[in-house]
């Protein structure tokens, strides 16, 4: 169902992407977006496939809320830097751009590739910052709760009579 609702979103952000377009380039957002690169700002392509994973059918919402209001430390990587409000948009153009933005979303494995610090890392999934390893580690500290979960519970067993095995 998920999937279906996110190919919707992406078909009808297709249709109204190209006043989107044109919306961006006029109004300045190329000067701290790309479309799959990196610069001031997140790339426009990993704004629209972040939001449809993590927001899903609210993606577009959400999208257009930033746009209008702005917003600061959304992308861990940009935490430094803040997206003014565009509040002089009127909506059906805050809502062409998102649109556009999330048409964007298929070519944000570009970046993946390009981004020589993130290959193999699937840098669009690390959603709450996670990057160069920091997902091992939680891994570990994981693996080293179950461990010690598993001892506790053996010691639970032993101190309630029960022997070793025994269950």
């Amino acid at each position: 169902m998920k999937k279906i609702i996110i190919g919707a979103l992406a078909l009808s952000s297709v249709i109204f992407a190209g006043n989107g377009e044109e919306l961006v380039k006029k109004n300045g957002c190329l000067a701290c977006h790309a479309i799959t690169t990196h610069k001031a700002a997140p790339p426009l392509a990993g704004v629209g496939m972040r939001n449809m994973r993590f927001e899903g059918k609210n993606a577009k919402k959400v999208i257009m809320n930033s746009i209008k209001n702005g917003s600061k430390g959304k992308y861990p990587r940009f935490a430094n830097s803040a997206m003014p409000s565009y509040k002089q948009l009127s909506d059906k153009e805050i809502s062409d751009i998102a649109d556009y933005i999330l048409s964007l979303a298929p070519k944000a494995k570009e970046i993946h590739d390009r981004d020589s610090n993130c290959k193999g890392k699937g840098m669009m999934g690390k959603g709450m910052g996670m990057h160069k390893g920091m997902g091992q580690g939680m891994k570990k500290a994981q693996g080293m709760m179950g461990q010690g979960m598993q001892k506790a519970q053996g010691m639970m067993g032993q101190g309630m009579g029960m022997q070793k095995g025994v269950q």
